[in-house]
């Protein structure tokens, strides 16, 4: 039903000469900027726009040798003793010329869904606090999000749902979490939005490690075409061991961290999939967690 009301709406909307998906992907292309600052500043004006309040919580940062501010950016919504997190990088890896990528699959188009499904989400109707993180230096080594889970912010945190790598394709994959409620959770989550989730014991590194080792209950979800999620499944899983010719390897792993992660790559469809998940998967895991 839900798949069916929104292919209404799409439609009408187009027959309104407004394409449905227009306004996502120009706010996916708002990131693609010269300088980690200018990204920032892209997120801060969506924020503003959808009226969602924020604040940038600022952090020592930076690689090894080379002391680098960082800024989380942190918008608060509703009530409660213990929070949920809805969380995403903003920043983009530094190449090898120094430029900057335009990693908008690595992570502009996780942002936009996150911020999207800000709109759906009720927190008055939740027993946890929400809050939606958009971490910096993910990039660097996942130092916004140490940060914050290393705060004393951290220790307020019941569950972390984390999104990463969420441009393109029509099956989501999860870090299957070790805590029963949250995987309980994250499938029934899967089940109301209508989609055929994968889990991955070994999904790739992102900012929900930083909550693990402190025990909190965690998640992170990805989109990518079916073929490609099966085959970086291979890849996480079974490493050399996985029969994967190098021709055969999943596209993903030649796109991000490198120039090719342009707007080219961006479906945004899925984008708009990712933020209907997420607002599942918040409910969800609301009623689940402690």
């Amino acid at each position: 039903m839900r798949r069916f009301l929104t292919g209404l709406l799409a439609a009408s909307l187009c027959l309104a000469g407004v394409p449905a998906s227009a306004g996502t992907k120009e706010d996916v292309a708002s990131f693609v900027q010269p300088t980690q600052e200018g990204r920032l500043a892209a997120l801060e004006a969506l924020l503003r726009r959808e009226g969602l309040a924020y604040e940038i919580q600022t952090f020592a940062g930076g690689p090894a040798g080379k002391p680098m501010q960082g800024g989380n950016v942190v918008v608060t919504l509703g009530k409660g003793k213990r929070d949920i997190l809805l969380t995403a990088h903003y920043d983009a890896k530094v190449l090898k010329d120094g430029t900057l990528a335009g990693a908008v699959v690595d992570n502009a188009a996780s942002v936009v869904a996150i911020i999207q499904a800000a709109r759906q989400l009720k927190p008055g109707a939740m027993k946890h606090r929400l809050r939606i993180v958009f971490f910096d230096q993910e990039e660097l080594g996942l130092l916004g999000a140490k940060a914050y889970a290393a705060g004393p912010d951290g220790r307020r945190v019941a569950a972390v749902i984390n999104f990463d790598v969420n441009g393109y394709g029509d099956t989501p994959f999860f870090a299957d979490p070790t805590d029963p409620a949250l995987a309980k959770a994250v499938r029934h989550a899967c089940l109301a939005a209508g989609e055929d989730c994968l889990a991955f014991g070994a999904y790739p590194p992102s900012d929900h490690l930083a909550f693990r080792k402190a025990g909190v209950p965690e998640t992170s979800i990805s989109y990518l075409p079916a073929r490609e999620a099966h085959q970086l499944w291979l890849f996480t899983h079974a490493g050399k061991t996985s029969g994967l010719e190098p021709d055969f390897m999943p596209r993903v792993l030649g796109l991000i961290h490198t120039p090719g992660d342009t707007m080219a790559a961006v479906e945004p469809a899925t984008v708009e999939r990712a933020s209907e998940l997420a607002v599942e998967l918040v409910k969800a895991a609301d009623k689940a967690v402690k």
